[in-house]
């Protein structure tokens, strides 16, 4: 059943009901917005927001509330951070607390200051965490921790390129520490977890070359390092997800173009979904990639089911400009389970996905005739 609902506040959303709780939603007012976190609330489900303000014209930050069933309740837009403020990734924590990264841009200004948001399973705003570090800088990813408080990482530019930035932002909101990991090269990082009590980020370092490798960093929870590493072969790698797989061992949720086949009609090796596991010592477990020569496939999420079956998110292509999102499952050793995609309209992407008890729940957004747009998607452990 298809539900098209309008609002006199200029709300879009429509909504693509399947058999029991499954659901497939788009929604927003015209201009853009994009998912980039999702987690379960007691009543249903959240969503953090990009969201692209039309009067002024502006970005803001926000939490998109839903039903169980997947029923728009309301936004909850921050208008605190500043003139602009993009929000890039959510976490939540097994209390019910999200905490959204991003970076804010004053009223006439250029540089960006990374942000936390942290908002309680009320509603409320426990507190917002701005760093004072000199430059531009932006938080990418971020991990909830047992103490109420949360793991960034992201990217600080200081005018001698890009480094890699991490924090740990206690219960109160309060800066416990940050590391600027670089060197002479270029260093992102785009997602943080807990693994034990290790600290791990991934990200991309650029090689003088311009490709770029698969960046990874091991921190202690009082912010020493223990070792970074990057992994790559001819192409470019990058990572934008991780997921603990035990106390000992974490997967990595990428894109690569080194491994797979060669199209031959446009000579090239088209970019594939890419996951590589490595232990607390940065060595190998185990890699896979995913693709084919017909279109290009990005993994931008990860999260891991309660049987421990890996779950992934990102996007498809065969031609620019038009993209399918798509979700899979795979088992603990990279072997794939189940495969979905979803074509919304002309472009889709997944940025967020979170493992249910009976299924999966993810976020991102879709470019149609309804502008770009925020989605939501409910599956159940197989997909369906």
């Amino acid at each position: 059943m298809r539900q098209k609902l309008l609002a006199a506040t200029a709300l879009i959303a429509q909504a693509f009901f399947v058999h029991g709780q499954g659901f497939i939603l788009e929604i927003g007012p015209p201009l853009a917005q994009d998912g980039v976190g999702v987690g379960t609330t007691a009543s249903g489900f959240i969503a953090g927001a990009r969201l692209h303000a039309r009067d002024p014209q502006r970005q803001l930050c926000g939490f998109w509330r839903f039903t169980a069933a997947g029923a728009p309740i309301g936004v909850d837009t921050l208008h605190a951070l500043g003139h602009h403020a993009f929000a890039q990734a959510m976490a939540t924590s097994d209390d019910g607390a999200s905490f959204l990264v991003g970076s804010a841009i004053p009223a006439g200004g250029h540089d960006h200051t990374a942000f936390m948001v942290k908002r309680e399973i009320s509603g409320s705003t426990a507190w917002i965490a701005q760093l004072s570090l000199p430059g531009s800088h932006q938080f990418m990813g971020a991990h909830a921790l047992a103490d109420g408080g949360a793991l960034a990482c992201g990217v600080i530019e200081q005018g001698n390129g890009h480094d890699a930035l991490l924090a740990r932002i206690s219960a109160t909101g309060g800066i416990l520490w940050t590391a600027i990991v670089g060197e002479t090269l270029d260093e992102e990082a785009h997602a943080i977890t807990l693994v034990g009590d290790a600290v791990i980020a991934t990200g991309r370092q650029v090689n003088f070359g311009g490709t770029s490798d698969a960046w990874f960093a091991r921190y202690s929870l009082d912010g020493d390092q223990i070792w970074t590493t990057s992994w790559g072969e001819v192409g470019n790698e990058t990572g934008y997800g991780l997921a603990a797989i035990g106390p000992t061992a974490f997967v990595m949720a990428g894109t690569t173009n080194s491994y797979g086949p060669t199209d031959l009609t446009e000579q090239r090796k088209k970019s594939r979904a890419y996951l590589l596991a490595l232990d607390l010592n940065g060595d190998s477990l185990w890699t896979r990639s995913f693709g084919d020569t017909l279109y290009d496939q990005r993994a931008f999420c990860i999260a891991q089911a309660p049987n421990g079956d890996l779950l992934i998110g990102g996007d498809r292509s065969t031609v620019i400009g038009s993209s399918d999102s798509f979700a899979a499952r795979i088992n603990a050793s990279g072997t794939m389970l189940w495969q979905r995609t979803w074509d919304l309209g002309k472009e889709e992407r997944l940025l967020a996905i979170s493992a249910l008890p009976d299924g999966l729940i993810t976020t991102g957004w879709a470019f149609g005739d309804l502008a770009r747009q925020l989605i939501l998607i409910r599956r159940d452990p197989n997909g369906n």
